[in-house]
């Protein structure tokens, strides 16, 4: 990893000529990580720890992770082993750190530069005798760095695998347990943990009793998401749910029910074959559309940002792009964390669905400043002018990515490759600085078109 140090070479001899004179006193000194060598002229104790760049993960956690204590001696090999624990724990893509002489005492100040690993999955327990409630709430009181979802690095889940087979051992139930991310739909994932003596996978899904949706459409959006799955029928009714009734709810059928899990032993491949009783139910027609939740007030915007079409027969899958239209425009406006759900009261007796948009908007997010890495001073410039999100303006969260894409399309520079965008967000102030870094095709020199194709106006719209 990049690692930044700072100290004076004034300080060095100071602090030197004082150490010899005078050791610090042993009151602030406790064990270190890594027993350092006494007689090192860098060993100082620590006097503060800080870390930038994390959004999710704790300073708490972070800190206990690390293995560093205020007052334990500090010295580069202190900090580089801290660093590497940091990155072993596997939630963190990148961890860097710097370090200098503490503004007041005789001892270090360490910064740590993190960039957490995403994305984050939810965790759910299967076939193994506890609550996935019960052993989150376990987890929260004894992983410093588990906040309720986790990265699906190999660290991670063999990381949380170990805690979970702790709380099984506090209740003297020893037991092995493994996790791995599975597909609930073709868009969302879960960390699953299961016993490590393995659970029959899913070799095949067939159903019955179905007239409204073909077999074949059935089987296909089963087949990607359930196929070579651990099967439980907890899990496997959470992908009925999350994929078969979505496809029903699409034509109307709200009280679609699967009544019956049949499996019996493939004979074709090793796992399970499983058919599915399908009860489609009746045809629910569209009642009204409205706003639920923290926004309600602003429910005439809200929903003229929507474009909820005009329709007959409720379709859920029109609804939920309604709800992601609504949640772009949030995020354009800095709403970074915004979520939006969907809500339904269904009269049975007039086969009608009500629904409501129910949007979370979350906290506000502002621009703090551009860094332009990979171009030449001219270059710096032009993208500077380009660039028309102004400090202290909401942060639109898609733009970064969007103005790269502008400037490769329009054809500012030549030979210009795949470029990146890195947001570093500050969770306390809410501001987020912007890194554009530009890369090129060759090692020809770049040259800059003399036109400006974007001319005076943002290529991003309002």
């Amino acid at each position: 990893g990049v690692m930044a140090r700072y100290i004076s070479f004034f300080f060095l001899i100071f602090a030197s000529l004082a150490a010899a004179q005078k050791p610090a006193p042993k009151a602030r000194v406790s064990a270190p990580p890594i027993a350092p060598q006494a007689t090192d002229p860098r060993d100082f104790p620590i006097d503060s720890i800080t870390v930038e760049g994390n959004r999710i993960l704790t300073l708490e956690g972070l800190t206990a992770a690390s293995g560093l204590k205020i007052g334990a001696i500090g010295n580069t090999a202190v900090f580089d082993a801290a660093r590497d624990r940091l990155l072993a724990t596997g939630y963190l893509e990148t961890v860097a750190y710097r370090y200098k002489s503490a503004e007041k005492g005789a001892g270090y100040d360490i910064t740590f530069e993190i960039r957490e690993m995403q994305p984050l999955y939810p965790i759910r327990i299967e076939a193994l005798p506890g609550s996935t409630q019960e052993i989150t709430a376990w987890l929260l009181a004894k992983d410093p760095l588990f906040t309720g979802r986790i990265p699906g690095t190999a660290q991670v889940l063999a990381r949380t695998a170990r805690g979970i087979e702790a709380f099984f051992a506090s209740k003297n139930q020893p037991l092995k347990v493994s996790g791995k991310v599975v597909s609930i739909t073709p868009e969302r994932f879960e960390a699953l943990f299961t016993p490590s003596s393995g659970l029959p996978n899913v070799a095949l899904v067939t159903f019955e009793g179905n007239k409204v949706v073909r077999d074949s459409t059935l089987q296909n959006s089963m087949a990607e998401v359930a196929f070579g799955q651990p099967y439980t029928e907890p899990n496997f009714r959470l992908l009925l749910d999350n994929t078969v009734r979505p496809l029903y709810e699409k034509e109307g059928y709200m009280r679609v029910s699967f009544s019956k899990l049949a499996t019996s032993p493939s004979t074709q491949v090793k796992g399970l074959d499983v058919k599915v009783t399908v009860v489609e139910g009746p045809q629910f027609k569209m009642g009204s559309i409205g706003v639920r939740g923290p926004m309600a007030e602003d429910s005439k915007h809200i929903l003229r940002v929507a474009k909820v079409p005009q329709m007959g027969i409720v379709n859920f899958e029109e609804l939920r792009n309604a709800g992601i239209r609504v949640k772009n425009s949030l995020r354009h406006e800095g709403y970074l964390d915004a979520e939006v759900l969907t809500d339904r009261d269904i009269n049975d007796e007039k086969k009608t669905v009500d629904v409501f948009l129910v949007p979370q908007q979350g906290p506000q997010y502002t621009f703090g400043k551009l860094e332009v890495k990979g171009l030449g001073l001219d270059g710096v410039a032009a993208i500077q002018k380009m660039w028309s999100v102004k400090s202290g303006d909401p942060f639109p969260g898609e733009y970064p990515d969007f103005f790269l894409k502008s400037v490769k399309e329009q054809g500012l520079f030549d030979n210009l490759g795949d470029s990146r965008a890195e947001n570093d967000i500050d969770p306390n102030t809410r501001v987020v600085n912007v890194t554009l870094n530009f890369k090129y095709d060759s090692d020809r020199k770049p040259k800059k078109r003399s036109e400006d194709p974007l001319g005076e106006q943002s290529p991003f719209p309002n």
